[in-house]
């Protein structure tokens, strides 16, 4: 008899997800579905649709998890360069805290190099995943430059630049998690030099962590 799934769902959902996490989409069979959840195929297929419908509640389960609380103070209003050095600060800690399990990446990231190229759903997360990013940080900079931290012209560029390196140093992770811990300071500290005093550029990142908690 089939296991009942109502209440064990949250919890076939994260084994699912720890799977794809390790070996990526493809590289998942289903019987590693079944080892990792305990359930059955056909419980699977009655319960998600299909291998493909099981992977995205997994992936919607680690934006959830993960990434909205990683992007979501730089969200909100007031957000500034603080929020973003703390956000680098909170990568950076994910990355020494556990080595094993940050050389696996962000499971969103890896999603994009594997699947984006030729797997339209794919892509369109991606895509989505790249322009929430990029927003966030624009919020942040934007809070910034109404505070006369930066210039308001730099905003959009910048933004970009800090998307593309968040998802370089998650890749970076599943080569050396501590190379990439390193990239996350090296962030920190190039935007605590964009902050402008009295008109001009040139503070460091230290006038940053004095408003970043979680500096250490």
């Amino acid at each position: 008899m089939p296991r009942p799934l109502t209440f064990a769902r949250a919890a076939v959902v994260e084994a699912a997800k720890n799977a794809f996490w390790e070996k990526g989409y493809e590289g998942t069979p289903i019987s590693d579905l079944e080892r990792g959840t305990g359930l059955n195929r056909s419980s699977l297929y009655l319960a998600f649709g299909g291998k493909r419908a099981l992977f995205d509640e997994a992936l919607d389960r680690y934006v959830a998890d993960f990434i909205d609380p990683l992007i979501g103070t730089m969200e909100v209003v007031p957000a500034g360069l603080g929020e973003i050095s703390a956000f680098f600060s909170r990568v950076r800690d994910v990355l020494i805290d556990d080595p094993s399990l940050a050389g696996r990446g962000c499971l969103m990231v890896n999603t994009i190099a594997e699947l984006s190229r030729r797997d339209g759903g794919a892509a369109d997360r991606a895509a989505s995943f790249r322009d929430r990013l990029q927003r966030a940080f624009a919020h942040a900079l934007e809070g910034a430059a109404a505070l006369g931290d930066v210039d308001g012209r730099t905003v959009q560029r910048r933004a970009s630049i800090l998307a593309a390196s968040t998802l370089g140093i998650w890749l970076s992770a599943r080569i050396d998690p501590s190379h990439a811990a390193e990239l996350c300071t090296a962030i920190r500290w190039e935007v605590g030099s964009w902050r402008r005093a009295a008109g001009t550029t040139g503070t460091t990142a230290a006038s940053i962590d004095r408003r970043d908690p979680s500096s250490p």
